[in-house]
C-alpha cells in the first residue's frame, strides 16, 4: 500500500513566504545589474522544488501569485505616489500663499513706518534726503 505524505494546510503559505525570502536573498547577494525580478523568481522556484517544500506545479502557481502581488503593489505605489504628489503640490501652494502674505504684510508695515518717519523729518532735510537718494 502506498502512503501519501499529508502536508499541512498552510504549506503553500509557508512556501510563498520561503520563495519571497529566496528572492530577497537573490537580490542581496547578486550584482544589481545582473538580477531581475524574473530571474530571482525563477531561482526561488527552483530552490523551493529542490528543497522539497513544494512540487514543480505548486512552485509555478505560487510564482504566479507572487507576480500578481508584485504588480498590484507596484500599481498601488504608483497611484498613491501620484496622490501624494498632488497633496504635496497643494500644500506647497498654501505655503507659497502664506509666505507671500507674510512678505506683503511686512512690506506694508515697512512702508507705513517709512512714511511715519518721513513726517518727523523737517521739510528741508527731507528734500535733501530725496535728492541724495534718488
Amino acid at each position: 500500500m502506498i502512503q501519501l505524505q499529508k502536508k499541512p494546510a498552510n504549506h503553500l503559505i509557508s512556501a510563498y513566504n520561503q520563495m519571497i525570502k529566496e528572492m530577497r536573498n537573490a537580490f542581496d547577494h547578486a550584482d544589481p545589474s545582473d538580477m531581475s525580478l524574473q530571474k530571482a523568481l525563477t531561482l526561488a522556484k527552483h530552490q523551493a522544488v529542490h528543497l522539497g517544500v513544494v512540487t514543480t506545479e505548486e512552485a509555478h502557481e505560487i510564482s504566479e501569485y507572487i507576480k500578481r502581488d508584485i504588480n498590484d503593489a507596484a500599481e498601488y505605489m504608483m497611484d498613491s505616489s501620484a496622490e501624494f504628489y498632488d497633496w504635496l503640490m497643494l500644500d506647497i501652494e498654501v505655503i507659497e500663499r502664506k509666505v507671500i502674505d507674510l512678505f506683503l504684510s511686512v512690506a506694508d508695515n515697512t512702508r507705513i513706518e517709512l512714511e511715519q518717519f518721513k513726517q518727523t523729518i523737517p521739510d528741508d532735510k527731507q528734500n535733501h534726503l530725496q535728492r541724495n537718494s534718488g
